[in-house]
């Protein structure tokens, strides 16, 4: 069993399940020829995963832990998807809790409307706005924005992943009585009619990944963005993407008649957040690999815990692994910015 390819977007695999699909990752040492995942630093090659088998699994492995205690005590459920940052301090003071175990997520959805332009188009609307995320995840962002940031708006959050989406409908849509919808579909292909929204929401979306070149996907996927928007509605986006990719990104979008109006480089306060959430994610990963019995199997159960242990940290951007080094070194920054469709 490859847990990196073979488990499908469109499958919600229970505990249960799960329990069979890691027993059988784990028991699959026996006939691989080597490791996906390099045990050092949790990196695993592009080529070697799906993403939509990836976040089947996560999404899946988040439901089936339901609530668990953060190394303060509080209790939560793992729905933000994201690493996030701490509040940048040229921000003013951080909307959200100290004390939320999540409030790093949180600050990234947050971040997303702080830019003056986008106030300023909020305030004309009189925050009657209407919201599509393009790769929503369990919708966890898109009910703090509906709750939290903007509570005139309106909201559909689009994900490829079933598993994301029946979170979001479970836990956030039924308290948000028709402001907030949940569609899982790809994208890129969205029957949603033209100039529908005035923000597409993008945040760390699994897009423009390859370091200084745009793929086809993500072609389609910015064609969409523009697509969707009204006239003088905005793209707003955040991510930690390799830092030669927001340039070819940029050109793109302005080709398709968008106009860059806010850039915030927030990958010093991306750092802070991974540094003072790692005992958070340590726990966590702790707690996922004692709930599985796979990895109890004597020698193979052992060697499968520790790939998996580092892959989870490295997904998350934990320190010492890969993908926290690659913002470290520059290789990648996490930036905040605000594309207009010109009018």
């Amino acid at each position: 069993m490859d847990i990196f390819t073979k488990l499908s977007n469109r499958s919600e695999y229970s505990k249960n399940q799960l329990q069979v699909i890691l027993g059988a990752w784990v028991m699959s040492t026996v006939v691989e020829k080597a490791s996906k995942v390099i045990v050092s630093n949790g990196h695993v090659e592009e080529g070697e995963y799906d993403k939509r088998s990836i976040y089947s699994l996560l999404y899946a492995l988040y439901r089936s832990m339901g609530d668990v205690p953060s190394e303060t005590g509080e209790r939560y459920e793992f729905t933000f998807n994201t690493w996030g940052y701490a509040w940048p301090k040229q921000w003013g003071q951080c909307p959200n809790s100290p004390k939320d175990p999540q409030r790093f997520g949180r600050n990234a959805y947050s971040g997303l409307y702080q830019a003056k332009p986008v106030r300023d188009y909020i305030e004309k609307k009189a925050g009657k706005v209407h919201i599509i995320e393009m790769g929503c995840g369990t919708g966890a962002g898109a009910h703090h924005v509906c709750k939290n940031v903007l509570p005139e708006c309106t909201y559909e959050a689009v994900d490829m992943q079933q598993s994301g989406i029946s979170t979001c409908n479970r836990k956030y849509v039924p308290e948000l009585r028709g402001r907030l919808k949940a569609t899982c579909a790809d994208a890129t292909r969205l029957a949603t009619p033209d100039a529908t929204a005035d923000f597409i929401a993008v945040n760390e979306t699994h897009v423009t990944e390859f370091a200084g070149r745009l793929t086809s996907e993500d072609h389609a996927f910015f064609a969409t963005a523009y697509r969707l928007l009204k006239p003088g509605g905005f793209l707003v986006w955040g991510n930690a993407i390799p830092a030669s990719t927001w340039q070819p990104s940029f050109d793109y979008l302005e080709y398709l008649g968008m106009k860059l109006v806010a850039r915030e480089d927030v990958t010093k306060e991306a750092i802070q957040a991974r540094d003072e959430d790692k005992a958070r994610i340590d726990l966590y990963a702790e707690a996922c690999l004692r709930a599985f019995h796979g990895f109890k199997i004597p020698i193979l159960g052992t060697s499968k815990r520790i790939e998996a242990d580092q892959a989870l940290k490295n997904f998350a951007r934990n320190p010492g692994t890969s993908m926290y080094d690659m913002m470290v070194d520059g290789r990648h920054t996490y930036e905040v910015v605000a594309l207009q469709k010109v009018s």
